[in-house]
């Protein structure tokens, strides 16, 4: 039964006996035909990284280095990704590449009790020149998964897409069985011609052209298998959560679930924010804090201020973005301001003592509770941070901006820190998996066929490969597993901190089109602005003189809006500024 999901109708139903629409006629502007003019949702961050588990070996390995090998540091943030899919997802592919690793084997093996060692031997030869002609496996899967996707992609007018899926699929398959036959025949024609070779022979030539159709039949068939499962309901957004495969998959989902969302980070010397992106230019403003001219004049002193009161300020006027329903559909109104709070990753005593200690559940968010919120406001601990994070998502949550915004008050001096960091969107090769949904069955057979013929090699020694990287991963963790227990009993500091982040381990390093870096730097004004107004609104409200504060973000602003758009490289709030360390290409069109 085919689960795909059918495109939804360009135009809605017409009633009956109704005259026919004219092709050219303005559509009513109404929400619903907005939506269908903006054309349906393709896939979100977590459908694209679950992808990435499948179509990139590289990235799959590297997921479960740190999720499962290494599963006793905490994870890194993830904002806009489900990590207990995209694990699920590269687990489950490492296991199906295994399985047929583990298939191939047996065929080839037993080929040699079965047919004789010359039938097993000329098989296993066969597999390997085919390999080294053809390619062997690389960390990147064939992306086209029987598709030629450089005729969708490219701007002229392609073939028709179910003759060019054909017909790939079609030339790959011949190719191998003509070249079959040709050994065959060749078999034959020297056994009748010069009597070199005698029946016996020409069997186990045969016996070994049969275990090669059987491992190409075992390729073709997990070609199939990746396509139809990239293009079903598990990887769509609203997809059925994933089945844990025995109780130690289930332990792991468990702690990612409980670990992944918080606001209680980790920070180390030489990666101290892994995870939120790329970072942005930094701005930092320090002046006094004087009464204002009219407290002066009244002869009353400014009413006291410190950080807890600005961080109130500035959530509130700040979450007053999300708040505007006259524009439902922008992705401001998903914006979001919680506390953050980074503390140092080297520890002695086990997390299970520190861990989500300073924080509570909020129906289904976890969030820092406002007494300790107030106490790191107030006290200033150099290795305890404390933030008050914005975090906006677009584009399905494949563009993150996270702004940590902190604030002192100490010695009659208001220190204000502005961080910004974005999450560019994920690599685009990733993105295949949205031209999987309109492919017919038999063309897809057709297609794993044909390109199974034409990379047996690669597929069966990735196969075998990811066999033996099964058994090696498990004897990593395992080993890691003891060293840690090791560590730990004789009382000596374990670093917890991510190695990285499978977000940014997924993502691509340019925007997919300059219509997301005008919205990150939209964002970013935005909330910069917002930020101002809220400090300087709070400032007047308690008598204070806001004319220093208001000179240094106007100079701020100033610099943030200097946008400069010169060949395919933006420079601004992200991409330019003093300091800034972002460089992020927009591709051209």
């Amino acid at each position: 039964m085919d689960d795909r999901v059918p495109p939804p109708p360009l135009y809605p139903p017409r009633p009956p006996g109704s005259p026919p629409r004219d092709l050219w006629a303005t559509l009513a502007a109404t929400p619903e035909n907005l939506h269908n003019q903006a054309g349906p949702v393709p896939g979100d961050a977590t459908r694209y990284l679950c992808a990435a588990a499948w179509l990139d070996r590289g990235f799959r390995a590297e997921v479960i280095e740190e999720l499962v090998e290494q599963s006793f540091r905490i994870p890194a943030p993830s904002p806009g990704a489900d990590l207990v899919r995209v694990l699920h997802e590269a687990l489950t592919a490492r296991r199906w590449e295994a399985w047929t690793g583990a298939a191939c084997l047996a065929v080839l093996a037993a080929g040699f009790p079965l047919f004789g060692p010359e039938a097993g031997i000329t098989a296993a030869v066969a597999a390997l020149v085919l390999g080294a002609a053809g390619g062997f496996g690389a960390d990147r899967m064939d992306h086209r998964l029987g598709l030629s996707l450089e005729r969708l992609t490219v701007a002229r007018a392609p073939r028709r897409p179910g003759r060019g899926r054909a017909k790939g699929g079609l030339s790959g398959t011949l190719t191998f069985l003509v070249a079959l036959s040709a050994l065959a025949v060749a078999f034959t024609y020297l056994r009748d011609q010069a009597g070199r070779l005698d029946p016996d022979t020409v069997a186990r030539a045969g016996y070994a052209v049969a275990e090669l159709v059987l491992l190409w039949l075992i390729a073709a068939g997990l070609r199939l298998a990746i396509r139809r499962r990239l293009a079903g309901p598990v990887m769509r957004p609203a997809g059925p959560p994933p089945q844990p495969n025995g109780k130690r998959a289930a332990w792991l989902y468990q702690r990612l679930r409980e670990q992944q969302s918080g606001p209680e980070l980790l920070y180390r010397r030489r990666a101290p924010l892994v995870g939120l992106g790329l970072p942005g230019p930094i701005w930092r403003m320090t002046f006094e804090l004087q009464p204002s001219a009219a407290r002066v004049a009244e002869g009353r002193p400014a009413e006291p201020i410190d950080a807890s009161a600005l961080y109130r300020a500035v959530a509130a006027r700040v979450r007053a973005l999300a708040e505007d329903t006259r524009y439902p559909e922008d992705p401001l109104r998903g914006l979001s301001v919680t506390d953050r709070v980074f503390r140092p990753s080297l520890r002695v005593d086990d997390p299970r003592h520190w861990r989500g200690r300073m924080s509570a559940h909020a129906g289904d968010r976890i969030l820092l509770e406002p007494a300790w919120a107030d106490l790191l406001s107030r006290s200033g601990h150099e290795r305890l941070r404390h933030y008050l994070a914005i975090r906006v998502g677009s584009w399905q949550e494949e563009v993150v901006v996270t702004v940590l915004v902190r604030a002192t008050t100490r010695g009659g001096l208001l220190y204000l820190e502005w961080l910004p960091y974005v999450l560019p969107p994920v690599d685009p090769a990733y993105h295949v998996i949205d031209a999987l949904g309109r492919h017919s069955g038999p063309a897809d057979a057709a297609n794993a066929l044909g390109w199974a013929a034409r990379r047996l090699g690669g597929d069966i020694a990735v196969a075998v490969g990811q066999l033996g990287e099964v058994w090696s991963s498990r004897g990593r963790a395992a080993s890691l597993a003891r060293r840690y227990r090791q560590v730990t009993s004789t009382g000596y500091a374990v670093d917890y901190a991510p190695r990285l982040s499978v977000r940014e381990l997924g993502s691509a390093a340019e925007y997919q089109n300059i219509f997301q870096s005008h919205d990150v730097q939209r964002f970013l004004g935005t909330v910069t602005q917002r930020v101002f107004s809220a400090v300087g609104e709070e400032l007047r409200a308690r008598g204070y003189d806001s004319a220093a504060f208001e000179k240094q973000s106007q100079s701020i602003t100033n610099i943030n809006n200097g946008v400069v758009v010169s060949g395919s490289t933006v420079n601004g709030p992200v991409a330019g500024g003093a300091g800034s360390s972002v460089h992020l290409e927009v591709p051209k069109s």
